[in-house]
């Protein structure tokens, strides 16, 4: 079953606020770094709502590619940068698996971090490339762990964040078919 779910997360600190908009100001790059850093360092909820979502500690961060530590039933690691792969592209930025009984995935969170806000951009300029490759990022990001035979049984949460709330047509043009895909669909 698919949940579609629309959400903002506030950021209530003024210094971690002007610390991410200095990031986004400056490139793509060093939002991802900053965010990153703000979401493992706990300065803004995004763990949080994930454990309260899941009822498993996430207790740190895996950099290491294949022999980093990795989640168990108890508790879950951060994989960063590590993605999954298709085609040679990576995707999404973050991934936090939870596991079951028997090793089975029950929850997988991926997140996607990304100055972009506007999906809609088509033609030949840097601006209509991004667009262009941010909206089939996030297609291929779905097909991608939707496919993946270890996620069948889980519940997927992909997360875009971005500093901007994505344009209304923008948000139209993604959530439109995931709304019509067999499922519920749920705002807050």
């Amino acid at each position: 079953m698919a949940t579609l779910i629309e959400d903002c997360v506030a950021v209530v600190d003024a210094g971690v606020r002007a610390k991410l908009r200095d990031a986004a100001n400056h490139s793509g790059r060093d939002y991802e770094l900053a965010l990153g850093s703000c979401i493992t360092k706990r300065t803004i909820p995004v763990l949080d709502r994930i454990e309260d979502a899941t009822g498993v500690p996430v207790v740190g961060v895996s950099l290491e590619r294949t022999r980093g530590p990795r989640s168990s039933q108890s508790r879950a690691w951060i994989q960063w940068q590590r993605g999954h792969r298709k085609d040679g592209v990576r995707w999404p930025d973050v991934t936090i698996e939870f596991f079951g009984t028997g090793g089975l995935a029950t929850y997988v969170y991926a997140l996607e971090i990304s100055l972009q806000d506007d999906f809609t951009k088509i033609g030949n300029t840097p601006v209509c490339s991004m667009s262009m490759a941010k909206a089939s990022q996030i297609a291929l990001t779905a097909a991608v762990l939707a496919s993946k035979p270890a996620y069948r049984q889980a519940a997927v949460h992909y997360w875009y964040l971005c500093p901007w709330r994505p344009t209304e047509e923008s948000r139209n043009e993604l959530l439109i078919p995931l709304r019509n895909m067999k499922g519920k669909a749920a705002s807050r």
